[in-house]
């Protein structure tokens, strides 16, 4: 029987749901009544575990599809129908992964999957779609909103968080239980990744998504997870939390998280106490752990104290820092840093938050390599999986340049109508981003289009496009709302709300309610839906209020520093709520504008509601060695960061209070570090380039003779001419060391370059190796955490196959640098 286990508890939390949206699910048990037993009985599961977001953004046709898709499985294949019910819930029928738009994809996948993986085990079938989805999709950077898996598939590139999104997709498609994981921020380097766990006889296995590797529990980022403080999966069924009671770390809304790190690193329990002034326990204390990532110190996890005033975590051998907060009579809070390879117990007192205003120093120490998984593939294995990454290269070549997007290209051309507003429909269309037009509906472009027209000649053009037509407000889901807003208001209202729009805000306070508990916090729900449910977040209520702005042709906005709601007023934006209003001037200097880019070297962020939240100050221009900022009052902290190449931060930390009116100066300084904090000690795997007649060579041959120095260079490109310069520019300095010097180029053509023929004729002694840079720059760029996008790739070797140093791109300084550090190391040597 389909659920047999899971009926009753199902249908009693489904009647709950029905409660609590009497209308809406109204419209979607009327749907019901025409779906089969076995359908239905998958709808209300899906819908009974759905954020609010989700019940309101899509349509029931949506669900109908996962859930038909869901049941055809369970019909259709033995396999399916053994799995325990919670991991078919979970990890096959449900439609979310993790903050993606949801477009139905199964059947699709299914069917074009279906006969290749046929006839194979389950953990072929695993390895498989992994190839399918290299065949489809390759890594692409892009801004933070999450593709949906379908997109990725059309498009054929994705962040990581969305090529592991599609392969999850892909594999439940036939039947294979997988889930997501994430590492959601490194230790050891400025971001994050998520790759891919597949369930097996009890067993999770992983791998990284659209990077299929010929075993499985192997990734580019094996080693890299051994340095993570933790990584985490999610799931939205919280009626199976105590099934996995002991991995739970609590919950993002209605999204139950838990801690999967002990299967990638060594871990360590530490233990949180939080009191009060005079010593007491604080139960209910909500605790936030930490790390320093882009020059920020962002969560990993949140938990909250027991009656004994505790919580703790299993997590990584490194530093955290720990923010406690907790809402009584007034705001308390307290933080504190811990180094888990040294302590395991950490005690935070909360107080009302009083800014130190000095500058407070911390070391952020990364965790070290300790890799769990050590399998590792045979070299035929190794050269028959190369052969197959070459051939999904090439099918991935045959498609990626050629997508376009139809919908885009067709709002473009409008009904060819002679001065059918071309040039709105390409302003439009220009200030979206380039992701947004790779997956844009022209349904609603038109719609935005056609109800904002009639306010075109009330405003500027930049004014009118940017912050009337735009359909665009925050990271939301672009999707129609403008006819509902209209038919939402009767004249009178719209009227009241064109006159002093901060009324919208107050109608939006009094009729939209917010239910954290039931969303998930990375979601947004759209401003039509929220009319609909009456509900939505914090977050979507702020858009919400700028699309009824807009619908209105009031130019309104999310402030792009601050988040503040703002409209315009006589041809100003002023802040929706007047204690928003930015006030304060902050002067911030530092000894060059170089020396400070934004979540690199430093960052600021404002306390509010018992924590700290980042400002958006990445496009702020520095001149002259200073930085002006408007900003409204309250409390602020500064947070400089010096990287180290072992992965550790010397981090610096400064608050400050803003008063109403106040103008303030603060110098930032950042730390500076010795050479031996520069040096690292990794364990490299071995490599293999040609000598001038063809020979292969190893890396651990050539790196076996004391130390030295690869570079894999390009040719006339600028960070490689900068190198080659400096090295010329300590002629005197490197030219003992040339014996030490390699150079790695892709042909002998590139030898005739006059940057690297003239370095080559200053320094005979240097020697020459030739690779292809398609597999070698990946392979040792990822395992010594330098961007392997980046060229050139140095790296230092003080035996064989030992890195102590390493570099991709070019910094200033990276010369003498180099030179330092050579010169310790042979003085070691001696």
């Amino acid at each position: 029987m389909f659920l047999e286990k899971n009926q009753g508890r199902i249908e009693r939390e489904y009647h709950v749901r029905q409660m609590e949206l009497p209308v809406v699910f109204a419209e979607i048990d009327e749907k019901l009544t025409g779906c089969c037993q076995e359908v239905a009985l998958a709808l209300q599961y899906l819908y009974t575990y759905s954020t609010y977001s989700d019940v309101g953004n899509y349509p029931f046709e949506y669900f109908l599809d996962f859930a038909e898709h869901g049941v055809k499985l369970w019909k259709e294949s033995e396999e399916v129908q053994k799995l325990p019910e919670e991991i078919f819930l979970n990890y096959v029928l449900c439609h979310r992964v993790n903050e993606e738009e949801i477009l139905p994809c199964r059947s699709l996948f299914y069917n074009q999957l279906k006969n290749r993986v046929q006839g194979m085990t389950t953990k072929e079938r695993m390895l498989e779609v992994n190839y399918w989805c290299a065949e489809k999709a390759t890594y692409q950077s892009t801004d933070s909103r999450t593709l949906s898996a379908l997109a990725v598939y059309k498009r054929g590139t994705g962040r990581c968080g969305e090529e592991s999104t599609f392969m999850v997709n892909a594999l439940r498609s036939v039947g294979i239980p997988a889930r997501q994981v994430y590492a959601p921020c490194w230790s050891h380097c400025d971001d994050n990744h998520a790759w891919v766990e597949m369930w097996c006889d009890g067993i999770w296995y992983f791998t990284g998504a659209c990077e299929p590797q010929p075993i499985l529990n192997r990734g580019w980022f094996t080693n890299a997870s051994s340095r993570a403080m933790l990584v985490h999966s999610r799931r939205f069924d919280s009626g199976v939390e105590k099934a996995s009671a002991g991995r739970v770390i609590g919950k993002a809304g209605i999204a139950v998280m838990f801690n999967e790190l002990d299967r990638y690193a060594v871990v360590k329990k530490i233990t949180v106490r939080i009191t009060d002034e005079t010593g007491g326990p604080v139960s209910g204390a909500r605790v936030s752990f930490e790390v320093l990532n882009y020059a920020q110190f962002l969560p990993i996890a949140r938990t909250v104290t027991d009656e004994a005033g505790q919580t703790y975590l299993f997590t990584g051998a490194g530093s955290l820092h720990i923010h406690a907060e907790i809402k009584k009579q007034v705001q308390l809070c307290g933080d504190a840093f811990i180094d888990t390879g040294r302590e395991a117990i950490c005690t935070i007192t909360l107080t009302k938050k009083i800014p130190e205003e000095e500058w407070l120093a911390y070391d952020m120490i990364a965790p070290h390599d300790m890799p769990v998984h050590t399998d590792a593939p045979t070299k035929e294995q190794i050269l028959s999986g190369d052969v197959r990454l070459k051939a999904a290269a090439k099918i991935r070549a045959s498609h990626i340049p050629a997508f376009t997007n139809p919908d885009r290209e067709a709002f473009l051309a409008g009904d060819m109508k002679s001065g059918e507003n071309r040039d709105l429909r390409q302003a439009l269309l220009d200030v979206l981003t380039i992701k947004d037009q790779t997956d844009c509906r022209r349904e609603v472009l038109e719609e935005h289009l056609h109800y904002a027209l009639p306010y075109r000649e009330q405003w500027p053009h930049d004014i009118f496009v940017n912050y009337v037509l735009n359909p665009r407000v925050e990271d939301e889901i672009l999707f129609t709302y403008r006819k509902k807003i209209n038919l939402m208001f009767h004249e009178e209202e719209k009227r009241k709300f064109q006159e002093t729009p901060s009324v919208i805000w107050d109608w939006i306070t009094l009729n939209i309610r917010s239910c954290p508990e039931k969303e998930h916090d990375s979601l947004i729900t759209l401003p039509g839906a929220a009319l609909k449910l009456h509900a939505a977040s914090l977050r979507s209520q702020k858009v919400l209020f700028v699309a009824i702005a807009r619908t209105l042709g009031i130019p309104a906005r999310l402030h792009p520093v601050s988040g503040t709601m703002e409209y315009i007023l006589e041809s100003v934006f002023v802040p929706v709520l007047p204690e928003e209003a930015p006030d304060c001037r902050l002067i911030l200097k530092g000894e060059s504008d170089e020396a400070w880019t934004y979540f690199q070297d430093w960052s600021m962020a404002r306390f509010a509601g018992g924590k700290y939240t980042s400002l958006k100050l990445r496009d702020a221009v520095w001149a002259d060695g200073e930085l002006q900022l408007q900003l409204k009052p309250g409390i602020y902290r500064l947070l400089t960061a010096n990287r180290l190449p072992n992965g550790s931060v010397l981090t610096n930390r400064y608050e400050f209070r803003l008063e109403r009116g106040e103008e303030k100066e603060i110098e930032l300084i950042k730390r500076e570090a010795d050479l031996s904090d520069m040096l690292l000690n990794i364990d490299m795997p071995d490599f293999y380039v040609r000598d001038l007649d063809g020979r292969e060579v190893s890396g651990s041959e050539l790196s076996n003779n004391g130390f030295h120095v690869f570079f894999w260079l390009e040719g006339s490109r600028e960070p490689t001419i900068h190198i080659l310069n400096e090295l010329l520019g300590q002629e005197t300095d490197y030219a003992r060391y040339q014996d030490k010097m390699i150079f790695i180029v892709r042909s002998e053509a590139i030898l005739t370059d006059k940057n690297i023929a003239q370095v080559l004729q200053i320094f005979p002694g240097i020697r020459v190796f030739y690779d292809d840079f398609e597999k070698n720059i990946e392979l040792l760029g990822r395992r010594v955490y330098v961007d392997h996008e980046k060229l050139p790739l140095i790296i230092v070797t003080s035996r064989k196959l030992t890195a102590v140093y390493a570099e991709s791109g070019y910094n200033v300084g990276t010369g003498n640098m180099m030179f330092r550090i050579l010169e310790e190391i042979g003085n070691a040597c001696k």
